[in-house]
């Protein structure tokens, strides 16, 4: 893609041109040879998945690291940066499916019909007319398309057997038969691939076909090896852990180099100015004057905040609630959040809606999830625990029922690393929310009458994200 191919110019770039006092902040560890050991289950499922898309990996997405992921970035690295596996190449690789994600809406979708999980493109999805069989759908961007139903063992075998027959090569198709399972692909003379799997789930055999083009195998690829049995975690990187402090680490060496070309002798006529941290976090308008909600910590220590790239300011803040209310000139156009009168409900779906690693993923981000605890951490009674993934720079956006009304505020995700290496074992999606509750207690001790609704009727999550992105906006700490 030509997005990794610029960032591998400019790191070579500052590779070259970070001084020693740049390099006393470990730069230089970018270069080292690829090393798993580190990587969460996460972060390997999500460095698998980013290698399927590219056509390299060709296994399960099951975070399990070994030969076969090994040999796939090994291909990957050869082919794109003409060397061994090195950490930064890791970056570069998951910022390939960063773009896929922001593109397409791809993520780890589980289908409660047929009790099989497998990745789906959420943004970019076309639903095609049903046939007697199979509810059929394609991908907008691709000529991948996908057809799922649940059918009775011979109804099952038919379409197994019509895949083998498809099959125009020397080869043989490959075939997978078990007792509970059963794998057909078909590669058809011009290339085009046929793929079907049935598995057997409450007492009838849930049936998934893909199709595509010779192009665009690498993606049928990929959603095939998603597909598993049961409920599957939605793809994400661990905050803090190995595959995020190098993406970081990258994105700082990158932007060093900038900063030391832009103030080198030839282009400096004065003396340069210390550079500013800079961090960014989510937001949602909750009036028609421009009021803005975020958590406290998002605008914590900030000398200049920026609401969508327009100048704002803090009207209040708390650090008990960790909301701040901001207030900027927002467009006339943008909508307002409506707040549900009634509290989220256990195991209700929820979407977490915000900007994740701005600059990155480059807009409006959509999650979703169910609520798993109506306390937080400990007991804790102003937030409540979500499976809704999020990541850095969700902090502050808005949590949204099925209605599409705001049933808290996106706060934290728990750190997996630290209760691993507390308790040996690894949560998963274990994220929290402030309280609509307490959100709207806020608002109230500050003037300003949030905006209820009883209507429950449930919306379809394309709407969801239609909704949430007129009033949820980008906020930036300068």
């Amino acid at each position: 893609m030509a997005f990794v191919h610029f960032f591998v110019l400019v790191l070579a770039l500052a590779a070259t041109q970070i001084p020693s006092q740049a390099r006393s902040q470990d730069f230089q560890r970018l270069f080292q040879g690829f090393e798993a050991s580190n990587l969460s289950y996460e972060d390997k499922r999500f460095l698998q998945t980013a290698l399927a898309f590219e056509g390299q990996y060709h296994g399960l997405l099951d975070g399990a690291w070994g030969k076969i992921s090994n040999q796939a970035l090994g291909r990957y690295s050869q082919e794109e940066f003409g060397s061994d596996p090195e950490d930064w190449h890791m970056a570069l690789l998951a910022w390939t499916l960063f773009e896929r994600i922001s593109q397409d809406g791809w993520d780890i979708r589980y289908f409660k019909g047929l009790g099989l999980s497998f990745l789906w493109p959420e943004a970019s999805i076309v639903r095609d007319p049903n046939t007697d069989f199979f509810l059929n759908y394609r991908h907008a961007n691709s000529s991948l398309s996908i057809s799922y139903g649940i059918h009775t063992a011979d109804v099952a075998q038919n379409f197994h057997d019509f895949t083998v027959r498809s099959h125009e090569l020397g080869s043989n198709p490959y075939t997978v038969r078990k007792n509970n399972l059963a794998v057909s692909s078909a590669t058809k003379r011009d290339g085009s691939t046929l793929y079907t799997r049935s598995d057997f789930v409450s007492g009838a055999w849930s049936t998934v076909m893909l199709s595509a083009n010779e192009r665009d195998g690498p993606v049928l690829g990929a959603v095939a090896s998603s597909i598993s049995k049961g409920r599957a975690n939605s793809l994400e990187i661990s905050n803090g852990g190995k595959l995020d402090h190098v993406i970081q680490q990258v994105v700082q060496a990158v932007e060093l180099s900038e900063n030391q070309k832009g103030n080198s002798p030839s282009n400096r006529t004065s003396t340069p100015k210390p550079v500013q941290q800079q961090s960014s976090g989510s937001g949602f308008i909750v009036s028609k004057l421009g009021h803005v909600l975020t958590n406290a910590h998002v605008v914590d220590g900030c000398s200049q905040i920026h609401v969508d790239d327009k100048p704002a300011k803090i009207v209040a803040i708390s650090d008990e609630f960790d909301l701040a209310l901001l207030r900027f000139d927002a467009p006339k156009d943008r909508g307002i959040a409506v707040f549900s009168a009634s509290p989220a409900k256990l195991n209700s779906d929820v979407t977490a809606v915000g900007y994740p690693y701005a600059g990155l993923l480059g807009g409006l981000n959509v999650t979703r999830g169910s609520v798993s605890s109506l306390k937080g951490l400990a007991g804790e009674l102003n937030t409540m625990q979500i499976s809704s993934p999020i990541q850095s720079g969700n902090s502050g956006g808005p949590l949204l029922a099925s209605d599409g009304e705001v049933v808290g505020v996106v706060v934290a995700k728990l750190n997996e690393q630290v209760v691993a290496d507390a308790l040996g074992d690894t949560p998963q999606n274990v994220n929290f929310a402030i309280r609509g509750e307490i959100a709207k207690l806020f608002l109230a001790q500050n003037s300003i009458d949030a905006k209820l609704s009883l209507d429950d009727e449930e919306l379809k999550p394309e709407e969801i994200a239609e909704l949430a992105a007129s009033f949820t906006t980008f906020i930036e700490c300068r």
